[in-house]
């Protein structure tokens, strides 16, 4: 099992399911659900400092240009998992944006 990293490398992008927020299904039937709608869930976790530990079911890990991420990318899929996962801050999509911009070419004539 693999960590699943809080802040994700520029142009990077997770979607995952924390199995221990879910408030209306099992862990098992969650990962039949998401089965179910397609995913090959991949089991994940995350370590907070005072030792506790999340297990996240991760369905997607992507690497696409960053500017592509500031968009609504993923929102059809995010709004299909909330619609059957009950517990809205169980679905994580953390995004590698970057936040340094480009400065633009001045073309002179």
């Amino acid at each position: 099992m693999l960590e699943l990293p809080i802040i994700p490398k520029v142009g990077e992008v997770f979607l995952a399911v924390e199995l221990s927020a879910i408030q209306n299904m099992t862990v098992a039937e969650t990962l039949n659900r998401l089965e179910n709608m397609g995913y090959n869930p991949t089991l994940r976790y995350r370590q907070s400092k005072d030792g506790s530990i999340s297990v996240y079911a991760l369905l997607k890990h992507e690497h696409i240009n960053p500017d592509i991420l500031q968009s609504d990318y993923l929102g059809e899929e995010l709004d299909a998992l909330a619609e059957v996962i009950q517990a809205p801050d169980a679905i994580v999509s953390p995004r590698g944006i970057s936040s340094v911009k480009k400065p633009s070419s001045i073309i002179s004539v």
